[in-house]
């Protein structure tokens, strides 16, 4: 089954810290500066686990790995997802830390949930649901044709 077709369920956000450490457990350093491999593939790998296991946006993540553009991780993604349909070996690690990082999920017992969209005390939007709003919109507009995003960079 293709990637992108596979099925995540995010209940509670798993803390990017935890992601970050099974991957480096596994693969070796992700938060490094620079592009070399094998972090860069680390990375990679840890910002796929983010999104569809952890259920962080974009955004976030790329500011936990050291203030990269959503668009960079979007392209990691995208990466991780394609290389995952063409590489059993990589598919079975993938898999076995998306079961790590679940059981570590289920194991815990701090329970506010986490993924609920409105905070019973101020009935305010958190700010999981706001992310993924972002990233729902930026999606479709980058999908859209003629529409143009500027970024604020030069």
């Amino acid at each position: 089954m293709p990637a992108h077709e596979r099925c995540f369920v995010v209940g509670k956000r798993i803390p990017l810290e935890i992601i970050d450490a099974a991957v480096c457990a596994r693969l070796g350093p992700a938060r490094v500066s620079g592009n070399a491999q094998p972090a860069a593939f680390s990375r990679q790998v840890a910002m796929y686990l983010a999104k569809h296991v952890g259920g962080w946006s974009t955004t976030g993540i790329g500011k936990f790995y050291n203030g990269r553009d959503h668009s960079t991780v979007c392209h990691s993604i995208k990466r991780v997802e394609n290389m995952r349909d063409e590489n059993a070996e990589l598919d079975a690690v993938l898999t076995a830390l998306s079961s790590e990082l679940r059981s570590m999920e289920s194991a815990s017992t701090d329970g506010d949930g986490g993924g609920s969209r409105l905070d019973p005390q101020d009935r305010r939007p958190d700010a999981t649901f706001i992310d993924s709003l972002v990233d729902r919109i930026v999606d479709r507009l980058v999908k859209h044709p003629g529409v143009q995003i500027r970024t604020g960079r030069s």
